[in-house]
């Protein structure tokens, strides 16, 4: 029987990618990075974003450039996200209605203070029992902590919780991490959320409910 619900937050919750392709196209052009490609990079930490583009462009950096470009990534993303506030169609009547019946989780790849900034803005904080950012763990998605951390923060087993993604690294993630995945479409398309191991996949979190409802 599902108990809980597990949510990515960017490209789920809130669409996001506009805000952060922005800000590390603007980051990354003092490096001479003029072609960045954010859709690989979905459900990365900032950090491993940049220095994988610095390898990718053979730019040679130390980890101070690469923390100070990965911070000032984090506040200009924030601030965009604060003032445009691009929270999906639905959110709030979708996240009210889970809520009522299913224990709900928050798994982020992005900053606690992007996380809960979302969260403060939206007044969402009461309908997650557990709310968990990429600085809440040591390994980032794919790899299943963030996960697996939610589920014990549910008190649940992960046969009885599904996980809401967008990013092939978050259904990996599930996956490893015992859990079916429902992906929703938009960062990725249908075909590559479903090869990736996606076990159901819905055009938009207006649907999710009732597809919960149905398993």
């Amino acid at each position: 029987m599902l108990r809980g619900i597990a949510f990515d937050l960017d490209g789920v919750l809130i669409h996001s990618t506009g805000c952060h392709r922005s800000a590390f196209e603007e980051v990354l052009l003092p490096f001479g990075i003029r072609d960045f490609d954010y859709s690989q990079y979905a459900g990365w930490r900032t950090p491993d974003v940049i220095r994988a583009e610095l390898r990718r462009c053979g730019v040679a950096a130390d980890e101070a450039a690469v923390r100070a470009a990965a911070d000032r990534k984090t506040k200009l993303a924030r601030q965009m996200l604060v003032e445009r506030n691009p929270v999906a169609d639905d959110c709030r009547s979708v996240l009210e209605r889970l809520a009522a019946k299913y224990r709900l989780a928050l798994a982020s790849s992005g900053s606690h203070g992007s996380v809960h900034s979302f969260l403060e803005v939206n007044g969402f904080g009461s309908l997650f029992q557990s709310v968990l950012s990429g600085e809440d763990v040591t390994h980032a998605k794919p790899d299943p902590e963030i996960y697996e951390k939610s589920f014990a923060a549910l008190g649940l087993e992960p046969a009885s919780c599904i996980v809401v993604e967008d990013a092939v690294s978050g259904i990996e993630a599930a996956r490893r991490a015992g859990a079916d995945s429902i992906g929703v479409v938009g960062t990725c398309s249908a075909e590559t959320l479903r090869e990736a191991g996606a076990a159901h996949v819905v055009a938009r979190l207006s649907e999710v409910p009732d597809l919960v409802d149905s398993l």
